[in-house]
């Protein structure tokens, strides 16, 4: 649900490793950046010119690679929106854990889910852009939505703050419905002019369930 602020498309590429980084851990980082700058410079692309229109070709040759260097680090233009996707999950995780200890479960789920989907008025026009994007892929969406409930880093943490037992199914539950929740707020706002504050969308829709902890 982490909109994209940046420019390119708010994937984080951070600095290269030192040179007396092991030379193992050297390539595979490089390959996770490389893959993060195709990827900012892809859905920069979709944002432009929509999902189905643009090829493998255009990617490559805006990315400053061959069509066989683009299928060195991606095997299809889908995964590059999948990844791009998984990217956004990760932020909501990340956010989800930052949040104080003390808080709960249910709380602390609604406001990761608030700070990642708020988006600046200068940033709605191209966040909702690129969104229209992501939703317009339904294949991909499907695929997204089935990782999404077979993850469970966000149940682990909502178990861990719920202090739940071994097997107990509530902390998967309380996930799964408010990441629906948020799903149909989110959606609503792309299918609105884009002009309010997504999150206010988002955390609407999650207050519809009625949780508390």
């Amino acid at each position: 649900m982490l909109p994209d602020r940046s420019a390119d498309g708010g994937l984080d590429t951070g600095p290269l490793p030192s040179s007396g980084a092991p030379a193992e851990n050297f390539r595979t980082r490089r390959r996770r950046l490389v893959q993060d700058d195709v990827a900012r410079i892809a859905i920069r692309l979709f944002a432009e010119r929509g999902y189905d229109t643009v090829s493998v070709d255009e990617i490559a040759e805006a990315a400053g690679m061959s069509q066989r260097t683009f299928f060195r680090y991606f095997a299809t233009k889908d995964e590059v929106l999948r990844r791009y996707r998984r990217s956004l999950r990760q932020g909501l995780i990340q956010a989800l854990k930052a949040r104080p200890k003390g808080e709960g479960p249910v709380a602390a789920l609604r406001a990761a889910y608030e700070q990642t989907s708020h988006v600046e008025p200068g940033d709605r026009p191209r966040v909702h852009a690129v969104a229209r994007v992501l939703v317009a892929a339904p294949d991909l969406w499907s695929k997204d939505l089935g990782e999404t409930v077979l993850d469970e880093s966000v149940p682990a943490e909502l178990g861990r703050r719920m202090k739940a037992a071994h097997g107990d199914i509530h902390p998967a539950v309380i996930a799964a419905a408010v990441s629906s929740a948020a799903i149909v707020g989110w959606n609503a706002w792309v299918r609105s002019d884009g002009s309010d504050d997504p999150a206010a969308m988002v955390v609407a829709a999650i207050d519809l369930l009625g949780l508390s902890d």
